[in-house]
């Protein structure tokens, strides 16, 4: 029941005269009613309707008052509707049947109408009260975890911009204010600030492109992409970063190997999903990517490798913003938690899908474009 909203109630009665009588009260009371006849009636409606309240006869034609309300309790819809018991059996053993089966009141005929509409009144009020502190309770553990998220966030942010930028300055440093008589070693010193540079250009590529996301601002030009020119060479500089692994890649192409789509995106989100392969692959593991590309700008991407793989249960949290922040990673893998983030929202911007599919061992996951039309195509 929303807070101002008026509410609903269901009365259950069998005996046509009480129910007309409370019906009548209640509706001049202000409340709204919906009415039934029995218990199975009543059920059917409460399931319809899931009524703000529910006011039940206890002796009815099956199922009574009491079988009622525990079959309300099997259905997580209803289990929680408030419930008031009418009954003249109001011996001790009938109250704590009714309160075992979790009633919130009990009222004894005869009763008064006046009796009924405070009972109402002060059962609906309680009820709207806890669940507003429940309302408030959850809004504070909602900001508890988004501070603490945003401060995980920002810790990685540091962490994983702070990292390219000391290997860039040191080896220049290095290279500038000392004189080296190996040349091979200064090379060697520029080669890793210019590989900390491309690491450090994908970092803030990712960050333009998520803020993109958020703004409802990604690129929707497809233009023509080579797979070999756009997309495998950095794929190869990447695997560098894992020269320790020992891990092997193969790729095949299929078709032309042209592509159409958001050229900078697409990259760097096929790049995303084959360097979690990379990122997750075993010691001397073997890591595969076919690519079979359409006669319109279409193309299908199927990645394996043969690391831990996704459970089905996480196969679409993982998709989720910093998912791997969020479930307090102790950064055995480096990286923002946005890549597949990226990846999925390029490829559905442009009609496609990213997901991740059954595999007996390690992970396959599969990158889908539709062909375009002629008319949408871009050249250039």
């Amino acid at each position: 029941m929303d807070e101002g909203a008026i509410p609903v109630i269901l009365v259950i009665d069998d005996e046509p005269a009480i129910r007309l009588g409370i019906v009548v009260a209640i509706r001049r009371h202000g409340f709204q009613v919906i009415e039934a006849v029995d218990g199975r009636d009543g059920l059917q409606k409460a399931r319809q309707h899931l009524p703000d309240l529910i006011i039940s006869d206890v002796m009815m034609p099956p199922p009574d008052g009491f079988e009622l309300k525990r079959l309300l309790n099997t259905d997580p819809a209803t289990t929680s509707i408030p419930f008031i018991f009418l009954t003249a059996r109001s011996g001790k053993d009938d109250r704590l049947a009714g309160i075992r089966d979790g009633a919130d009141d009990y009222i004894g005929k005869p009763f008064g109408m006046d009796e009924l509409l405070a009972r109402i009144d002060g059962l609906l009020k309680r009820i709207q009260t806890e669940r507003k502190r429940g309302r408030e309770q959850m809004a504070e553990i909602a900001r508890q975890d988004m501070d603490k998220l945003r401060a995980e966030i920002l810790q990685n942010f540091h962490h994983e911009l702070r990292t390219p930028l000391m290997n860039i300055i040191t080896p220049l440093e290095l290279a500038v204010n000392h004189k080296f008589d190996d040349p091979e070693l200064q090379s060697n010193f520029l080669r890793t600030a210019l590989s900390n540079v491309d690491r450090l250009e994908s970092l803030v590529s990712d960050i333009i492109i998520l803020s993109n996301i958020d703004l409802g601002n990604l690129n929707s030009i497809r233009q023509s992409i080579d797979i070999n020119v756009h997309v495998l060479n950095h794929i190869y500089k990447r695997l560098e970063k894992y020269n320790g692994k020992g891990l092997k890649f193969t790729h095949q192409i299929f078709g032309g190997g042209e592509v159409k789509a958001a050229r900078k995106e697409f990259t760097q989100s096929v790049l995303h999903l084959v360097d979690n392969a990379f990122k997750f692959s075993p010691q001397n593991g073997q890591v595969n990517m076919d690519i079979y590309t359409g006669s319109s700008g279409g193309v299908k991407i199927e990645i394996s490798d043969e690391g831990p793989g996704i459970p089905l249960e996480f196969r679409e949290k993982v998709f989720e913003k910093f998912y791997q922040i969020s479930q307090g990673d102790t950064r055995q893998y480096d990286g923002l938690g946005v890549g597949l983030t990226i990846a999925r929202a390029t490829f559905r911007h442009l009609g496609g899908d990213v997901r991740i599919a059954d595999r007996p061992k390690g992970c396959l996951v599969l990158a889908e474009l539709p062909d375009l039309r002629p008319e949408d195509m871009v050249y250039g």
